[in-house]
């Protein structure tokens, strides 16, 4: 039983220091990984400088896109604004004219309704005379041709009245299909106008969306500009840590005295320059000024060290395949974009003055064969034509 306790506990403290280190090494482990070169941070500074570039290329898209969709709603608001003027002029112009064709209407009915009310009263009289006797029809006429001249009046006075009354209801009917018209017409126009109207209240609804689209990405880009400001900042910082680490001393160096004048050309035949130490360039918004000289060559032509010195191959990506020299304490020179270093050449290698070190190519931040040439003192570049030969 005791020696059953004795495993149980032994088991306990085994699992119990198994825990504990899983808990401790992540821990461990995420510290070292927080550590970084001042190569590292400058690479990490530019990819965010990178993206906010990219952000704010992208929202400057979207604001361009939601202007030009902002001007399209306006242009159409526009012209439908336009199209209901001259459709409201319509309108009231037919109105207008309804107004007329009812007056004309009404006047007309009023005088077919006269019309027959005169026609009944001559009915009437005639009704009332026809009751008469013929016989004092005929007293009172004095000869025959009287009588037949009056028969003849009252027949033509029935036939005119009718005739009257039968044109008066077709002039009626023609105003009363002239109005139906004009009201058909008056419907079609308003119709028209309420789809206009719907339609200029969308467009200037889509406007005002734009307009607030507009705002948020105004914001939103000033947001982004103003974090890119303070990037840029770092940046600059970065750039001066990184400066002082590139042209660094390996840590073992040939002493050489001061340098001046003591230098060979790395890439005898060919002298040309693309650029030289000193050119102004800007990166990222930032100023950016060229720590070396450029010697475009053809790929691999030989590149020979500038003096005797300790080979070191740890310097920024931008540099490509590139090789370090140390000649003293305070003094380097670095070689840069080679397309290979030359066999033998490892770091904590003593080289020659004169010596191939490697092979001209593109490789890093380049754009074209060449050799990047550059003098450091102190970990600060420098013109290297005070260091040249003759």
């Amino acid at each position: 039983m005791e020696k059953r306790k004795w495993i149980v506990r032994a088991v306990c403290i085994v699992l119990t220091v198994l825990m504990t280190a899983t808990l401790l090494f992540p821990l461990a482990g995420i510290v070292y990984a927080d550590e970084e070169t001042p190569q590292e941070k400058l690479d990490r500074i530019q990819q965010e400088l990178q993206d906010l570039e990219d952000k704010i290329e992208e929202t400057e898209n979207d604001i361009s896109k939601q202007q030009e969709l902002k001007q399209y709603y306006q242009q159409q608001t526009n012209t439908l604004k336009s199209q209901i003027e001259v459709l409201s002029a319509q309108i009231t112009e037919t109105e207008a004219a309804l107004k007329v064709k009812q007056e004309e209407l009404g006047n007309k009915i009023l005088e077919v309704e006269q019309s027959k009310e005169d026609f009944e009263d001559r009915l009437v009289a005639m009704y009332e005379m026809s009751r008469q006797s013929n016989l004092s029809i005929l007293l009172g006429i004095s000869d025959f041709s009287e009588m037949l001249r009056f028969a003849e009046n009252l027949q033509a006075i029935s036939t005119s009245d009718t005739q009257m009354i039968e044109k008066l209801k077709t002039e009626q009917a023609e105003l009363e299909a002239q109005k139906a018209e004009v009201e058909t017409l008056l419907a079609d126009l308003s119709a028209q106008n309420e789809q206009l109207n719907a339609s200029m209240q969308q467009y200037q609804q889509s406007a005002q969306q734009a307009d607030a689209a507009i705002s948020a990405e105004e914001a939103e880009l000033d947001s982004q500009s103003e974090e890119y400001k303070q990037k840029q900042e770092e940046y600059k910082q970065a750039q001066k840590e990184w400066a002082a680490w590139a042209g660094s001393n390996t840590g073992q160096s040939y002493v050489l005295g001061d340098g001046t004048g003591e230098f060979a050309w790395p890439i005898p035949g060919y002298t040309t320059l693309s650029s030289d130490f000193g050119t102004v360039r800007y990166i990222f918004g930032v100023k950016d000024v060229h720590r070396g000289m450029d010697v475009p060559a053809p790929a691999g032509t030989p590149i020979y060290a500038a003096a005797d010195g300790v080979v070191s191959t740890t310097a920024h990506w931008s540099y490509g395949i590139c090789v370090k020299i140390s000649h003293s304490p305070s003094l380097v020179t670095i070689y840069g974009h080679m397309s290979a270093r030359a066999a033998g050449i490892t770091d904590g290698v003593f080289v020659t003055k004169g010596q191939l070190i490697g092979y001209v190519g593109s490789t890093g931040n380049s754009t074209g064969n060449h050799l990047h040439f550059e003098v450091n003192v102190n970990g600060t570049p420098v013109s290297a034509w005070p260091y040249l030969s003759s």
